[in-house]
């Protein structure tokens, strides 16, 4: 007689015999590993020009490291345990407003550089593309390693900074980003000049505490042979947000950029608008619309189509990049590697899962099997 309450078909239930699991377990694993292992040894299409990009970030910066030492500007370990010489001042008048410790050490890991390049590969750039470029002062250590990628990948850059630079930033006034530009230019590191400069949020602040900001800055930009851009801030945004992009496109003959890049929270850049604070970050392949009048540059290029690399929030790039972020440093030490990010194979992975279904099949085959087996035993 068949006894209903009989729990011993592993369906009625759901259970399959440990041993079932077991197994199952373990060729998952092992096609995970595989996987993985395929993975390492495919490497990644574009390893080679992030390496290069890393190591052109890592000779630039000592580069300006040694620069710093030879105009006798001292690096405090308090703030720059890994003497990478790209921290700056915590104030001075020509810091224009609050900044990250913590974001700026970070920035000077070489593969941010490496992580541009994926950011630009995965915005289809191709080399020769043209790319608009917006830099401030606020992070020295990511201006380089946008040019670091951009020469990796052979791209035409077409740059407009500003001096200002928030705290830790490149505020010092004989050591401006201008400054290291024209330095990694002629010590043969990166071949670039930027077009037009302004005195960024130096304006806003009207030149810091004892006002010599602006004086400071003007100097920069004129000992550095850059046009001079005359910006009011807030109460000229519109039209110089109006006069940075025609001078992309006129650099650019009136050609639409293979991409937009903005390092730091220019206002130009950004604008006036309202939840700027919720902007994503990264790459944008389209950007979000807002239809404030008062919109930067970043928006009027993402409502052209031109896909924008946003770098500011690091600590959000670092964590999708797998990048430390305020790794603990010292001048015996500096960052260590990150694990090469290779791609895994679609036909291997495809083929992986099959061999999964596979053995679920046969295990739940075998286990109905001698489920049918014992069910017999109760009549």
């Amino acid at each position: 007689m068949i006894n209903p309450k009989s729990n011993r078909d592993p369906y009625r239930k759901g259970k399959m015999p440990l041993r079932a699991l077991a197994i199952l377990t373990v060729a998952s694993i092992a096609v995970m590993l595989l996987l993985e292992t395929d993975r390492n040894i495919s490497g990644d299409p574009r390893q080679s020009e992030k390496m290069a990009a890393r190591d052109l970030m890592k000779a630039a910066m000592r580069t300006i490291k040694a620069e710093r030492g030879r105009l006798g500007i001292p690096i405090d370990p308090m703030t720059d345990p890994g003497n990478t010489g790209l921290i700056g001042a915590a104030y001075n008048d020509l810091t224009t407003t609050a900044g990250s410790l913590s974001s700026k050490s970070t920035s000077t890991n070489p593969e941010f550089a490496a992580v541009v390049v994926e950011m630009l590969a995965e915005a289809g750039v191709h080399p020769g593309d043209s790319v608009a470029v917006s830099f401030s002062g606020s992070f020295p250590a990511l201006n380089i390693a946008v040019l670091s990628a951009v020469h990796a990948m052979k791209l035409k850059p077409v740059v407009i900074s500003s001096i200002g630079a928030s705290m830790y930033g490149a505020n010092f006034p004989n050591l401006t980003w201008l400054d290291m530009e024209r330095v990694l230019l002629e010590k043969g590191m990166l071949p670039y000049r930027s077009i037009a400069a302004s005195l960024g949020g130096i304006a806003d602040t009207r030149g810091g505490l004892d006002g010599t900001g602006i004086d400071t800055g003007v100097r920069a930009i004129r000992r550095n042979g850059v046009t001079y851009l005359e910006e009011g801030g807030g109460n000229t945004l519109r039209a110089d947000i109006h006069r940075r992009m025609e001078l992309y496109d006129r650099e650019l003959g009136g050609r639409k950029p293979a991409t937009f890049i903005n390092v730091g929270g220019l206002l130009t850049s950004l604008g006036n608008v309202r939840g700027i604070d919720r902007m994503p970050t990264g790459l944008l392949k389209k950007v979000p619309a807002f239809r404030d009048t008062d919109r930067g540059i970043l928006f009027l290029m993402g409502e052209r189509g031109v896909p924008v690399l946003h770098l500011l929030k690091i600590r959000k790039i670092a964590a999708q990049y797998g990048i430390l972020f305020d790794p603990v440093l010292t001048q015996a030490g500096f960052f260590p590697d990150t694990p090469t990010r290779g791609r895994y194979s679609k036909p291997f992975a495809f083929t992986g899962l099959a061999l999964l279904l596979l053995v679920l099949l046969v295990l739940m085959r075998r286990t109905a099997c001698r489920a049918g087996r014992d069910h017999l035993g109760d009549y």
